[in-house]
């Protein structure tokens, strides 16, 4: 691992582990989130995003720059480093809901379980109350599933609307009719960054109703016995889904996280409805950066007991 990564590493460390905002939303007896160090790839893809790419041009051309989070969780994560040492790091919202620069009119947050939902809350109103939330307003909403109705209908009305849309289930949660009501959707546009869990959706394929409401099928399709890998054909079952509403998806990319300590990966599928939108930039560097890392080497960098090469040849 050579010291750009590592480099490129802290330089993303500073958002995602603020120790500042931490300190504000570390409260006892709320619900933390249990990851993987490979999360933090995925967060610093958000936030780069975001901060240097979608923010400085949406936030120049459109008066109601929004965002959605259909999967918020707690707001607060944490992961154990190389030794086994707990790390805090914000999680979507609030690293979004803080942002600098061009700041988002309205967040909506969606979480279906009532705890993190009340963690969320709780944590928002103190980040308010400490004068750092940048966003004007925001909501938090239940099952998205569920919910997504009453956003589109606000989003429909805002003038001058464009958001960025994040995605983060587990595997499944996410039915296929609540993506195809955003896709569908003449006004506003949108941003994708979906997280593709390959191997829990795998994990469900077995469970026809639970793949169908997920792929938006009718009946056992041709990704069950494709001659492609299983999580291949699953994978590119959804985004070929996703490119029929070529209105709203012409560019895609797939920016793969690895956790670097067996076979487990996931994908984030980004989409943006200009193939050659000037908000995309960005993409291909972030995807070269983060897919020469791993949850392994994360967790190197973060462990404070091992010291890189570079600083006993110094």
């Amino acid at each position: 691992m050579g010291l750009r990564m590592r480099n490129w590493v802290e330089k993303y460390r500073n958002a995602v582990q603020n120790e500042e905002l931490i300190g504000i939303v570390n409260v006892p007896g709320l619900p933390v989130g249990q990851v993987g160090a490979w999360s933090f790839l995925k967060l610093a893809f958000l936030w780069s995003y975001a901060y240097y790419t979608y923010t400085p041009i949406i936030g120049t051309r459109y008066e109601n720059m929004c965002y959605l989070d259909l999967f918020s969780g707690s707001g607060l994560n944490q992961f154990s480093d190389h030794s086994g040492n707990p790390h805090l790091i914000l999680g979507s919202p609030l690293l979004m809901a803080t942002i600098g620069g061009y700041a988002f009119k309205k967040c909506f947050f969606f979480e279906a379980e009532e705890k993190y939902a009340e963690a969320l809350e709780e944590r928002l109103h103190r980040l308010k109350s400490s004068s750092f939330l940048t966003c004007t307003s925001y909501e938090i909403f239940g099952d998205c599933n569920k919910n997504i109705d009453r956003v589109i209908r606000e989003l429909k009305a805002k003038d001058g609307c464009h958001f960025l849309l994040f995605v983060d289930p587990f595997s499944t949660e996410i039915k296929w009719n609540t993506m195809e009501k955003l896709l569908k959707m003449r006004y506003p546009a949108f941003d994708l960054i979906f997280n593709f869990q390959p191997f829990g959706i795998n994990r469900k394929s077995y469970n026809f109703k639970t793949i169908s409401e997920f792929l938006g099928i009718k009946e056992h399709e041709s990704w069950k016995h494709a001659s492609d890998k299983v999580l291949d054909t699953l994978e590119n079952t959804y985004i070929r889904k996703l490119k029929q509403y070529s209105e709203k998806i012409k560019r895609v990319e797939t920016i793969r996280i690895r956790s670097g300590t067996g076979s487990f990966y996931y994908d984030l599928i980004y989409a943006t409805r200009k193939s050659e939108a000037p908000w995309a930039g960005n993409i291909d560097h972030l995807k070269r950066m983060i897919e020469r890392l791993t949850g392994y080497e994360v967790s190197i960098i973060f462990d404070p007991t091992i010291q890189p090469l570079d600083r006993h040849l110094t």
